[in-house]
């Protein structure tokens, strides 16, 4: 490390006393204020403002019911051993004993014994197992605090389980917490091992422990301050700003890496004047770098769906605070370093983006690949992906949720149907039709159990007192406290409105939810009853699906335009400006197309990947155009397309770019490592994009732009215009 010399004044030395404090402050901030637990809770998908979740509710508001977490009890004899009834009755008290619990059924603790629960519609679509091979215990639960519900009920579950009974566990609360619990794992784990992989890999090229520690001091303070400034807002960290830190982090490295470059290209000799030209070469194009990546992110923002919006939010502050961070605290580091950049390094990228001999090749194999790949592959496309793609297949959790939805389906749908004729659901004829309109929907493939108002119903008409009442009288004792007000959930206080609860099949779906509901949407309309609302979790995983996969079009398509527009001011020419949209749209199609034909989907957690990948490809075809303009300045060059500016602005810019793209590559890759099936999809998704935004970005834009006669005899070029 270099002393500074006395000739920068006292002014100089103010840095060393004005980064400490901000980094210090922003880090006592954070502790003071800043939740690392994600909050990932069932209604997550819309904001309360968004007009589908408000059509969610009102569903709610009418229809009053608790989520409920659904325990399998498997046999390998037979359901009617005692032994086995025995455990259920064991396993149904002590669920019912737990805080949150407001009741539980089971064949122990319902129907008057099993044979009654076979033979009641309504008991033996919920508490007997496909085959007759298993029972379920249904735990209706009244609290939002799942962590501590479900970790106590798997206790319970462990305890109870043996060789001869298997205990599976499924339930949108269960779901959800073990997607919190692997989120937060990750977010310890991962983004702590790519953090420490990227410094690894900074000190291996750069071999300067000052540029090493000041870039990490640097990033993480970026995403501290992210996170903070997000927590101040009222926003916690939810199922897609879990990774926001890392994200960050990779944004404020790529200012980093593009700094330390300039300050070695620099020849000034004084430190102060030396950071002072950097900044002033670097700047600009980071400015512009991250103004691309603001509004990328800003465009979530109006966005209906609650993860992207929130997404939306903190990607724009992280941006911000990226380019903020950069910009102040990496130089305090940045003027005491002796860098010494590794020469293998060096020759890697100065050598590969000047090898005409690859050009036409690389733009031979880009266009027909993203042609081919994106024809092929983004009709292919999975953007609604069932929630069994959330977990591994040789897991626990994947087998106990795949079970339960093997015997009866697993996730919400909530219809609220009413006459045609707007007439009473209290009526005889009501009541047969809407047996009949039950039973068309229990034939749905993709629908697993359906419980109804004549389902509830049923249950009253095997007392013998209930066969003896009419049908509105029977109705009307069903809807009192006394009797659980059950029907109360399943008929409105004016009997115009009933509501079907359909538990939908995830396993082994190959439609978009949507399309699915659209399809049973259309049966209660042949049976006289058409369906004023629609809602579930079921539902508004469709929506929120739908919302991924628009924003994800939209924004990729305004991202492109974004990019030609900076472009275009940047260079005043319309080649960079083709160039830019041209490679940005390549990347898009050629990730988008190995998605789908590998059949990987894209969940909303993995979903943001394809943004990092479009703004590490514009980085650096942006601080490429940037370089190239300021060498055609100083050569006095008429023309942005003389080969030779080109060729000067890759000998300095190839070499930050490159380094940050192995960087980011090897950093993202330790995602691979996860046992949450979209935090791999996630990292490994970004690996794949990063190598191929370099290799476009250094390979193929700069030979899109700059038009070059081939090689002459003595192996030289010379440009033509």
């Amino acid at each position: 490390m270099k002393i500074l010399p006395k000739t920068e004044g006292i002014s100089g030395y103010l840095i060393y006393i004005a980064v400490p404090v901000f980094v210090i402050a922003i880090w006592a901030a954070f502790f003071l204020n800043v939740d690392l637990e994600p909050e990932v809770t069932p209604d997550f998908f819309f904001s309360s403002d968004s007009s589908i979740y408000k059509k969610n509710q009102a569903i709610r508001e009418v229809f009053p019911s608790n989520q409920q977490i659904l325990l399998n009890v498997g046999t390998a004899g037979s359901i009617e051993d005692p032994n086995f009834i025995t455990k259920i009755g064991s396993l149904t008290t002590r669920i019912k004993a737990l805080k949150g619990v407001t009741s539980v059924q089971s064949i122990t603790n319902g129907p008057d014994d099993l044979d009654a629960a076979r033979k009641n519609p309504l008991w033996k679509r919920l508490l007997i197992g496909k085959d007759e091979k298993s029972s379920f215990v249904i735990a209706f639960i009244n609290t939002d605090n799942f962590a501590g519900l479900v970790e106590k009920v798997e206790q319970i579950a462990s305890e109870e389980e043996s060789q001869r009974y298997s205990i599976h566990i499924s339930g949108l609360p269960y779901i959800v917490e073990q997607i919190r619990r692997n989120l937060t794992n990750d977010m310890k784990v991962f983004t702590l091992g790519a953090v420490i992989l990227s410094a690894l890999v900074l000190s291996v090229i750069f071999r300067s422990a000052t540029v090493v520690s000041g870039a990490v001091v640097t990033c993480v303070t970026a995403a501290v301050l992210t996170l903070t400034l997000q927590s101040f807002m009222g926003i916690p960290i939810g199922i897609l700003t879990a990774n926001l830190g890392t994200i960050v982090f990779v944004l404020t490295l790529s200012h980093i890496i593009f700094l330390v470059s300039n300050w070695c290209n620099s020849e000034n000799k004084v430190a102060g004047a030396k950071l002072q030209e950097t900044i002033r070469h670097t700047l600009p194009a980071s400015f512009w770098a991250g103004t691309t990546t603001l509004l990328g992110f800003s465009s979530l923002i109006f966005v209906e769906a609650k993860p992207l919006n929130q997404l939306g939010i903190g990607g724009t502050i992280g941006t911000a605070c990226a380019f903020v961070c950069a910009y102040t605290i990496f130089p305090a580091f940045l003027r005491m370093a002796q860098v010494n950049p590794s020469s293998f390094s060096y020759m890697l990228a100065r050598k590969f983006p000047r090898a005409r001999h690859i050009t036409r090749v690389l733009l031979v194999i880009t266009i027909g690949a993203a042609l081919g790949l994106g024809i092929t592959g983004i009709s292919k496309l999975n953007t609604d992906p069932s929630l069994l793609s959330y977990f591994k297949e040789d897991s626990k959790i994947y087998k106990g949720i795949f079970y339960v939805d093997d015997n009866g389906g697993s996730n919400p749908l909530l219809l609220v149907i009413r006459r045609n004729d707007l007439g009473k659901l209290d009526k005889g004829d009501s009541y047969d039709r809407m047996w009949e309109l039950q039973q068309a929907l229990s034939e749905h493939a993709s629908v697993g159990s359906v419980i109804s108002l004549p389902v509830i119903m049923a249950e009253g008409d095997e007392h013998w007192l209930g066969k003896l009442l009419p049908w509105n009288i029977l109705l009307d004792i069903l809807s009192k406290p006394e009797y659980g007000a059950v029907a109360n959930s399943f008929v409105n206080k004016e009997r115009t409105h009933a509501l079907f609860m359909l538990r939908m099949i995830e396993a082994g779906r190959d439609r978009d939810r949507l399309e699915i509901i659209n399809e049973i949407e259309k049966i209660p309309a042949q049976h006289g009853f058409a369906v004023t609302l629609t809602g579930g979790t079921y539902y508004l995983q469709g929506e929120l699906a739908a919302s991924v996969t628009k924003s994800m079009t939209m924004g990729i398509l305004t991202l492109i335009l974004l990019f030609g527009v900076i472009a275009f001011i940047i260079s005043s020419s319309l080649m960079v400006t083709v160039g830019v949209m041209v490679c940005a749209a390549s990347i898009s199609a050629i990730v988008l197309g190995t998605l789908g034909i590998a059949g990987i989907p894209i969940d909303i957690i993995s979903s943001p990947a394809m943004n990092i990948c479009l703004g590490l490809i514009v980085d650096n075809m942006i601080h490429l155009t940037v370089t190239a303009r300021r060498q055609m300045k100083e050569r006095g060059a008429t023309s942005i397309r003389d080969w030779e500016i080109w060729k000067n602005a890759l000998d300095s810019q190839s070499w930050p770019a490159l380094v940050s793209t192995i960087t980011i590559m090897i950093g993202f890759s330790v995602f691979a490592l996860s046992d949450f099936p979209p935090s791999q999809r996630f990292g490994l998704e970004i690996t794949y994009g990063a190598g191929l935004a370099v290799i476009l970005s250094l390979g193929v834009f700069p030979h899109i732009v700059a038009r070059v006669a081939p090689p002459n005899t003595k192996g030289q070029q010379t440009p033509s215009h």
